[in-house]
């Protein structure tokens, strides 16, 4: 493997260092605009609530790049990929300086497009500098960039945002990813030499894949439902701890905390169980079956049980339910071959994206059809259900599509 030195790390120490913080300064920037919520919608004249609605577009804009990402990745080299997505930020901060409604639109649209074009070229450069026998610890790794990016958002934001103004966050945020372009640029002959060059895409982009294998079709409908049970978790723990367990409105954002700390913390741990265990679909498969068991309980019991028990099962929620992403990535890398490792994982993120968007807004509708948040969180136990059958179908599909 190119890049990966006998002792199992060699260039893919710096290549995953750098994967890692490239992954953390965009999902600080996708957080950025909801931390500040109060303060930008203040500024740019506009309903805190509305406001609310960009991330939403965010993730529909990252989304549709995702169609085209693993080709871009591929045409352009992963680094040189990586280092257009630090600069689309850099003037995604820009452009909010501007201060109007239009600009805040631009903003979240650049911010979009980065972010919808860092995973596939992260995988790319992954999967070439990263020894088999530690892929799934590597991807595990590297997506803790996801809850660190928020942390990093929420403990820095508020306090600039108030000792000087919202603009500082963003000048700050344009400036490191200005300067993570730079140091790109000193491993990018090196990172981009062996990429390949591609035809340019037709149109479907990495969704050809999806069509020509049935296999990584049930693995972007696995990631489908388990980011729905993921996204379902992050936007109603607290609603449903304040408004039906009557926890404080600051102890349930600390259980929150724990929440995400646990997400990173078992990212890690499911990343070495399954590079001990020698493969991801058996956590895989445990993983979707104990956030299936965790939501149940949730929603039949949440009500009843002490309320110390239930934030044991949210924090577990957390570990769990928050926690796959790793582990499912670097299988994405596995079963590909590795001129389309980037174009797979921009297929699959696709979906993934899909359930991002579509887990929120079913269980809103549930809680407003029952008003039960408790209730609602079925839906996403029984999306985790529908993973593991996405998950034994997905086996099915690979042994078939194996030459006999």
């Amino acid at each position: 493997m190119v890049g990966a030195t006998d002792d199992g790390w060699g260039e893919g120490k710096t290549v995953l260092l750098a994967t890692t913080w490239v992954q953390t300064l965009c999902s600080a920037a996708m957080l950025l605009v909801p931390t500040l919520a109060p303060q930008i919608a203040a500024a740019f004249g506009l309903p805190t609530g509305l406001v609310g609605l960009q991330v939403s577009l965010l993730y529909g804009v990252a989304m549709l790049v995702s169609l085209q990402a693993g080709v871009v990745a591929r045409r352009l080299g992963a680094c040189r990929a990586s280092q257009v997505a630090m600069l689309v930020i850099t003037l995604g901060c820009a452009v909010a300086l501007l201060q109007t409604p239009l600009s805040l639109f631009a903003t979240t649209l650049l911010l979009g497009v980065a972010y919808g074009m860092t995973n596939p070229a992260a995988a790319q450069l992954l999967s070439r500098y990263t020894p088999a026998q530690h892929r799934n610890m590597v991807y595990s790794i590297k997506q803790t960039g996801v809850p660190l990016g928020g942390i990093l958002a929420g403990i820095a934001a508020p306090p600039l945002a108030q000792v000087w103004s919202w603009h500082v966050t963003f000048l700050l945020l344009g400036g490191m990813s200005l300067l993570t372009a730079f140091w790109l640029q000193t491993h990018q002959p090196d990172w981009d030499r062996d990429g390949g060059v591609v035809k340019p895409g037709k149109g479907s982009g990495s969704l050809a894949l999806l069509y020509h294998r049935r296999s990584l079709r049930w693995m972007g409908l696995t990631g489908f439902c388990l980011a729905a049970a993921q996204l379902s978790l992050i936007s109603f723990a607290v609603a449903f701890m304040v408004e039906e367990l009557t926890i404080t409105l600051v102890m349930a954002g600390i259980v929150a905390s724990v929440m995400h700390t646990a997400g990173v913390a078992g990212r890690l741990g499911w990343g070495f169980l399954a590079d001990r265990l020698g493969g991801s679909l058996p956590v895989l498969s445990g993983l979707s079956i104990s956030i299936a068991v965790l939501f149940t309980l949730l929603a039949l019991t949440g009500t009843h049980l002490p309320q110390w028990l239930v934030v044991v099962l949210l924090v577990l929620a957390g570990a769990t339910a928050i926690g796959w992403n790793g582990v499912y990535l670097a299988e994405v890398a596995r079963t590909s071959a590795a001129s389309e490792v980037s174009e797979a994982t921009a297929a699959v993120l696709v979906l993934t994206y899909m359930g991002v968007l579509a887990g929120p807004a079913c269980v809103t509708l549930l809680v407003w059809l029952t008003g039960s948040y408790a209730i609602s969180l079925l839906l996403p136990a029984l999306a985790a259900v529908m993973a593991v059958i996405c998950l034994q179908r997905c086996v099915c599909a690979h042994r078939q599509e194996q030459p006999s």
